[in-house]
Order: structure tokens, then C-alpha cells, then sequence
């Protein structure tokens, strides 16, 4: 069931684990590959069920002579007004936090293709790009660390099936089947049914896409960290796309339509133009020297890049090229 896990062999991995369906199986699966990994367990307090399963993850990271790290947090599932976007947030800086503290390589989630035709289905429903169609992607290359997604290419049957025939445990989050967020709305009245009865020929389209938005995008010319340098071309707006996702932020069709020759996304992300190209990177405040200013000025850097280039110490000479 599991292809292409090279990347995760004789490196440090920290498996996101909530010990429903789909993290277990691949909690086994991994085992059974003989990947080395430990645990992220997150304890929403939201259900009678929470402790029970954080208390069976405990029992298996024993049994299997892993390290399990808990975050425990009380969330409200009734008055969160945007409570699936709090409980992301909370979850991921969690693995990041980890991901830095312990040296960890690989962050590797059980996402599905449900989940990927999910999110399809909803960028869909609101009018979206190619890039922001295709959303989660097998291998996701960040700063510090990767995000891997083994799964990705494989149904929520065949790991229910997987399961079912090797009698291993899980829970169910009762809160998946609350249509009032709309990925379970989606789930409950179109993908599920549809990945029944045509999971071949979407997983064959979902490829087909991959290599297209390949062929689409804006090319990217540099990367340091998160600063990226891309063409100003006619495809420069799928490479901001793009560069943000990569980032973890995805961005709105009203924020796309006002992206101007410089400019600061979502007050966390800069995005400055020139003739040729479009530099992308946190938008930071910090206070810099005036040797470091005076190099900015010479070289015409532009102003809302330059903390960013000074706190992680990149000589702007290293950027003439695309100045």
C-alpha cells in the first residue's frame, strides 16, 4: 500500500498520530516497513472519548518502543467560531515545535485521497486556481523539515479494508460526522460516494493535474529559507500561489486580484515586484544596522524583504542578479 518511502528511511520522523482510521493503519503500515518514527498526539478534550484514546496511543508507543509526545488542550467545539482552523493551528504548531526541538526530519501525515478530493471539492465550490485545486502534495519541503503524506494516493476503503483484514483497533471521531463543517458536509454528500465508485480513474486525473501545474508554473529562479525569487511572467500568480502554500498559507481570490508592486499578505508574508521578477518571504520587523541598510540601498532591495534577509543573515549581495 505504501510507495516511494525512501525519504523516510535512516532519517528522524515524527508521525502526527490521533489514532482514528486512517493514522493507525499507517502507524502499522510504517511498522511493518520498518521506519523508524515516534508519536505527535493532540488531546482536544472535545469528546468523553478523548482521554480513552490518548491513553491507548500511550499503550501502543509503549508497545512498540516509541517516544509519544502529548499536547493536551481544551477546545470548545460549540462556540469556536471557526473551530477546525483553531485545532489546525494548534496541531501544527505542535509538530513544528517538536520538528525543531528534537532534529526531527520528516513530519509524515496519514492524509488520504478522500481527503485530497475533499479539499478539490471545496477550493472547487468557491472558485479556484489549478494550484489551489490540487492543494496537499506527497512531499512538501519546508525550512526546517518535510511534511510527507504516504497516503495520498490511496482510498479511505482501502485503509478501512487494510484494517478490517489485519483486526487492528481504531477510533472514530464522532465529530467527523458533524455536516455542519463543510469538509464533512462535502464527505457525507459527494466524495465518499464518488471515490467508491471511481477511485481508479480519480487517482489517474489527480496525476494527470500534477503534471500539468508542472508544466504551468511560474519558474522559480532562487530559494533561500522561505525567500523565494520567481519570473515576473504571465504565470507569476500561480507562482505566488504556489510559494505561499509552501509557506502554509493559501491565498484568497480578493487578496490574489490585489497584489500590487509591493505588498504584505495577511500581515505575515511580503511580495515585492520588479521588471523581471517577484521576491516572496515573512514579512518581519526587525531592527537592522546601518551598514546592512546602506548595502540594501545601493543595491535597490526591496524595503519590505530586507528584515527578512538580515535576521536570517543573507548577504543581499547574493541578489544582484535579480535586482
Amino acid at each position: 500500500m505504501l510507495k516511494n518511502i525512501d525519504i523516510l528511511k535512516n532519517e528522524k520522523n515524527l508521525l502526527a498520530f490521533s489514532h482514528g482510521s486512517d493514522s493507525t493503519a499507517l502507524f502499522y503500515i510504517l511498522e511493518n516497513a520498518s521506519i523508524n518514527f515516534d508519536l505527535a498526539f493532540v488531546n482536544y478534550k472535545t469528546r468523553k472519548q478523548s482521554d480513552e484514546e490518548e491513553n491507548s496511543a500511550r499503550e501502543l508507543a509503549d508497545k512498540f518502543n516509541k517516544k509519544i509526545f502529548i499536547k493536551v488542550v481544551k477546545l470548545d467545539l460549540q462556540s469556536s467560531s471557526n473551530f477546525e482552523k483553531h485545532a489546525r493551528d494548534i496541531r501544527w504548531n505542535f509538530f513544528e515545535e517538536l520538528a525543531l526541538k528534537f532534529g526531527y526530519k520528516n513530519i509524515i501525515t496519514a492524509h488520504q485521497l478522500n481527503d485530497k478530493f475533499e479539499w478539490f471539492l471545496m477550493q472547487f465550490s468557491k472558485g479556484a486556481g489549478l494550484n489551489e485545486l490540487l492543494g496537499m502534495q506527497k512531499i512538501d519541503k519546508k525550512e526546517h523539515f518535510n511534511i510527507i503524506r504516504p497516503l495520498l494516493d490511496v482510498s479511505k476503503q482501502e485503509i478501512l479494508n487494510f484494517l478490517k483484514d489485519n483486526n487492528i483497533h481504531f477510533f472514530h471521531d464522532s465529530s467527523n460526522d458533524n455536516v455542519k463543517f463543510k469538509r464533512n458536509f462535502i464527505r457525507s454528500k459527494f466524495s465518499d460516494e464518488f471515490i467508491k465508485l471511481y477511485a481508479n480513474g480519480l487517482k489517474k486525473s489527480f496525476c494527470i493535474l500534477q503534471n500539468d501545474a508542472k508544466n504551468l508554473k511560474s519558474e522559480l529562479v532562487f530559494r533561500k529559507y522561505d525567500l523565494f525569487i520567481i519570473k515576473n511572467d504571465e504565470c507569476f500568480l500561480r507562482g505566488i500561489d504556489k510559494c505561499l502554500k509552501k509557506l502554509g498559507y493559501v491565498i484568497s481570490e480578493n487578496q490574489r486580484k490585489n497584489i500590487t508592486q509591493s505588498c504584505v499578505i495577511g500581515g505575515k508574508f511580503a511580495i515585492c515586484k520588479n521588471e523581471k521578477y517577484i521576491f516572496i518571504c515573512p514579512f518581519l520587523s526587525v531592527k537592522m544596522d546601518k551598514k546592512f541598510k546602506e548595502i540594501c540601498r545601493v543595491l535597490r532591495v526591496p524595503s519590505k524583504i530586507r528584515p527578512y534577509l538580515f535576521a536570517k543573515e543573507i548577504n543581499p549581495n547574493n541578489l544582484k542578479n535579480f535586482l
